[in-house]
């Protein structure tokens, strides 16, 4: 997008955990990276750059919803952390950026 910060997806993404269950992110979406605490990204780096980078565009879409997502922070938070190792973010650094996001991130 025009201001170098933001994206916008141009198609459908959707993370399937272990349980079966669908996280869904969908075209026209614009995540901005603000569920991923900013010190933390001194730490992780850019919630868009790096192998963690769809994990953060589907925690953004729940942390958006909310509520309405019919899923607890709890559980959204729990999903970026098992995408995270699903796309070979290693053990270590997938629970400190877990952790960042548990401690600072967004609750409802």
């Amino acid at each position: 997008m025009p201001d170098g910060r933001n994206v916008r997806l141009l198609e459908d993404f959707t993370f399937t955990d272990a349980n079966g269950i669908e996280w869904k992110a969908e075209a026209n979406d614009t995540p901005d990276g603000s569920s991923i605490p900013r010190p933390a990204w001194t730490l992780i780096g850019s919630p868009f750059v790096g192998k963690h980078r769809n994990a953060s565009i589907v925690h953004d879409k729940f942390c958006v919803l909310r509520e309405r997502s019919g899923r607890t922070h709890k559980q959204v938070h729990k999903m970026y952390y098992n995408a995270c190792l699903c796309a070979g973010v290693g053990k270590i650094k997938a629970k400190m950026m877990y952790l960042a996001i548990k401690i600072g991130g967004p609750k409802w």
